[in-house]
């Protein structure tokens, strides 16, 4: 994982502060929704380092071009595991900008993880970076701007 933390906050991150964040906030998340239900079924996890990361397969009819993972859903991963870092730290906040590099193509059908880190914070702004890889590869990074407000 190449993405860095340039300044800490305060808050420590922790799983329990992510869960809460989440039931709270989140409770009818698209990407952490059961797939049963029509959801990704991502599952984040809090990292040693504060970041958080999530495993998923990407399934086949996720595809725009043939084969080819949409990049509105490479986009909406960054975005939700972004989120996730920042529920870590307690922080429930609202994409306020994001930029999507897209740097090689994401296979249907096939495993990727997603991970996130935060860079800075001051006030109610957050900046985060976040790549997705898969084969052990960087496939899409990701820095967005989130604000911090009431749920």
């Amino acid at each position: 994982m190449t993405i860095t933390t340039m300044v800490e906050t305060a808050t420590a991150p922790t799983e329990g502060r992510r869960r809460d964040a989440q039931q709270r906030a989140h409770p009818h998340c698209f990407v952490c929704g059961d797939p049963q239900a029509g959801g990704l079924g991502l599952a984040f996890r809090v990292l040693p380092d504060g970041g958080v990361a999530a495993d998923w397969h990407c399934p086949s009819k996720s595809q725009g071009f043939d084969g080819i993972l949409h990049g509105g859903l490479i986009a909406t991963l960054v975005d939700s595991a972004m989120v996730h870092a920042l529920f870590a730290r307690g922080v429930v906040a609202r994409t306020a900008e994001l930029r999507v590099r897209y740097r090689h193509p994401v296979r249907a059908g096939h495993p990727v993880s997603v991970v996130a880190r935060l860079c800075w914070q001051t006030g109610p702004l957050s900046c985060l970076k976040a790549e997705v890889c898969q084969e052990g590869a960087v496939r899409a990074n990701a820095q967005g701007k989130f604000m911090a407000g009431p749920v």
